[in-house]
Order: structure tokens, then C-alpha cells, then sequence
């Protein structure tokens, strides 16, 4: 086999016995060395059929190549660069090649290829879709499916993760998600959905190869490369909801907001902290304080506050004022401050806690 193989990886990470890093087939079940956050380059060309099919099965997805001709001349290209779940490579084989890919069920990656040169076909569940460089095909890992490359075909792919793809698209929603969200398969890239999506394609497969990119270094420049192409992948390919994802709409009040003031209601009572609440909606306490700021006109804490002096409120006017106690109901309903509870209450609703439990 003829190499050159370049390998980068973070401080602390070594490489498998083989020398190459074991990269990133979770549809195996095989743990990869490193850490998620791990940035993997490899270059490989080999002119042994055998030998490319034993490191695209390890790195990428068990399969198995077959020559679709009786002469051929193979001259394998293969190279990736990116993270375990977020990802390109690049395949090429020099004559007409069939990959056939065997069953993933545990594998939560999903991938766009198009054929930068040449042509080829995709056949899943027993249907055909043709690839090319006007039209791509989404792949998601699970049944048996097969790519067939004629001999001038060289393709190019991203890979993406299926679970933070429908977390984002519910982000988008501002709502759970229903049902699975499932992809078309063909892709149409001479529309206008398609030339964007393949100008977005084309810088983060950029940036993913660049040893230089700030992807490279910071954290936060990978996650947002990541969320920009999964909302570019989300708002070009159709899919489950690409409805929903585009139709215009009215400014609505984000599911976790919701979720913390149902959380808050259930237990107002207790002695709760704006970082409890903020994990149990499942956002940062300062995406929850903007989102409430935004969609409330309040603060978390000012929401808990405010329903605990309309429960002290209503719990006053149906009390006995023989024997009901001003503190005993504060207590029972979040207050510890009687001073802060007392002052609170006068401006609320112009009066004492004495004057309305008086009055019921």
C-alpha cells in the first residue's frame, strides 16, 4: 500500500495499536480512542482493494467493496477530517466500485454525499436515487444500503449527528418534537435550497481540513461551526417538518419557559434557586433569565415570587381570621423573610396580609 498518512491529535491522545486513531465507527460499537472533542486528519491513497475496504470499515462504516467490472485498475483516495460525530471525507476509487454497507442499528450519525466528479447510484430498501454534482442524497445510518460508483465517480460527504440534529430543529420549533424526524433522500442541489446548502457545505468542509482554523482550537468556534450547519442542513433539505421549520411565525414563547413555570408551580413551595430551575427547563439560567425577560416581562425568580403572594393571597381570603396565622400561611408557601414577604405584599395589592385576612 502506497500512504501518506497524516494524522493530528490533541494533546493526550494516542493513537490505536494500529497507528491509525480509532475513528469514529460507533455503528460498530467500538469505543473511539480519544475524547469526543478529539480532531482527527487522515490521507490515505492504496491500490489494494482489500486494504482501503479494511480502512474506510474501521474509520467510517463496516462495508464491503466489490469491483462492478472484470478488469480493474484500483487506485484508492480516501481522506477525513473532523470529530467523531461531525465530520468529512472524501472518496474516490479510479473504476467502478460497489460499497455495500452493512447494518448500524446503533448508530445515531447520518451523512449528505453528492459526487464532486462523475456519478454514481444509491439503493436502499430496494430503491434506486442517482447522485452526481446536481444532486445529493442524505444517508442515515441502520438498514443495509449500498453505493455503487462508476469508474470517473469521486464523492464527497459530511457527516452529521441524527439526536443533536432533532435537538436543534425542536430549538427551531421552540417545541418538542412529535414524531422522528426523517430526511428525503434525493436532494436537489441546482435549486436555489441546494446551491445555498452547498455554499455552506463547501466552507465548513474548509474549515474542518484547515489545521489552522479556530475549529481547531476553541471549543465554542466548533460548536457554533456545528449549529450553523445544522440549521443550514434543516432549512434546505426537506424533511418532517420543513413546514413548520418555514412558515412564518408569530413570536412564541419558548418551550423552555414553559417548562420552568410548570416546574415553578409544582413546587413554589420549596426553596428553589435560579439554577435549579434553569436545569430542570434544560437551558443556562441566563438563556432562561433573556427568555423570561423577553416573553414574561420577568425574571424566573420574580415569576416564583409573584405566584407564591397570589397563593398567600387567595389562602388569606378563605382563611379564618380567628384562627389562621399571617406567618404559618407565608411559610407554607415559600416565604422565610416576613419582612421581604410583607413588603412585597403591600406593593402587590395595597394592603397588609392582617388587613386581608380581616376582611375574609
Amino acid at each position: 500500500m502506497t500512504s501518506n498518512i497524516s494524522i493530528g491529535r490533541e494533546k493526550g491522545e494516542e493513537p490505536d495499536v494500529e497507528g491509525h486513531p480509532s475513528f469514529p465507527n460507533s455503528g460498530s460499537g467500538a469505543k473511539p480512542a480519544g475524547h469526543a472533542g478529539s480532531v482527527v486528519d487522515l490521507v490515505i491513497r492504496s491500490t489494494e482493494l482489500d486494504e482501503m475496504e479494511d480502512l474506510t470499515s474501521s474509520l467510517i462504516s463496516p462495508n464491503r467493496l466489490r469491483p462492478l467490472t472484470k478488469e480493474v485498475t484500483f487506485d484508492g483516495a480516501f481522506q477525513v477530517h473532523g470529530l467523531q460525530d461531525f465530520f468529512t471525507f472524501a472518496t474516490g476509487y479510479g473504476c467502478s466500485v460497489g460499497v455495500n454497507i452493512q447494518h448500524e442499528p446503533n448508530d445515531e450519525r447520518m451523512g449528505f454525499v453528492w459526487a464532486r466528479k462523475g456519478s454514481g447510484q444509491f439503493i436502499m430498501d430496494g430503491r434506486k436515487h442517482e447522485f452526481s454534482s446536481q444532486r445529493g442524497i442524505v444517508m442515515s445510518a441502520g438498514p443495509p444500503r449500498t453505493l455503487n460508483y462508476r469508474d470517473d465517480c469521486a464523492t464527497s460527504a459530511l457527516v452529521m449527528n441524527k439526536s443533536k440534529m432533532a435537538e436543534h430543529c425542536a430549538k427551531l420549533l421552540a417545541r418538542d418534537l412529535d414524531q422522528d424526524l426523517q430526511f428525503n433522500t434525493g436532494f436537489d442541489l441546482s435549486s436555489a435550497n441546494g446551491q445555498s446548502w452547498m455554499r455552506l457545505f463547501q466552507y465548513a468542509t474548509a474549515e474542518l481540513a484547515n489545521p489552522h482554523s479556530l475549529f481547531r482550537t476553541m471549543a465554542a468556534a466548533r460548536q457554533q461551526l456545528e449549529q450553523t450547519v445544522l440549521t443550514g442542513f434543516l432549512l434546505s433539505q426537506t424533511h418532517t417538518y420543513s413546514d413548520a421549520l418555514l412558515r412564518p411565525q408569530s413570536a412564541a414563547v419558548p418551550f423552555y419557559v414553559k417548562r420552568a413555570e410548570a416546574f415553578i408551580e409544582a413546587h413554589f413551595a420549596e426553596p428553589l434557586s435560579l439554577a435549579e430551575i434553569a436545569a430542570q427547563a434544560g437551558v443556562s439560567a441566563r438563556s432562561l433569565q433573556n427568555g423570561f425577560q423577553n416573553f414574561r416581562n420577568t425574571t424566573p425568580m420574580g415569576f416564583l415570587r409573584a405566584l407564591r403572594l397570589q397563593r398567600v393571597h387567595r389562602t388569606l381570603l378563605a382563611a379564618d381570621p380567628g384562627t389562621a396565622r399571617v406567618t404559618e400561611i407565608a411559610l407554607v408557601c415559600g416565604f422565610n423573610h416576613m419582612g421581604e414577604f410583607a413588603s412585597a405584599y403591600r406593593r402587590t395589592f395595597g394592603e397588609t396580609p392582617r388587613a386581608t385576612l380581616a376582611r375574609a
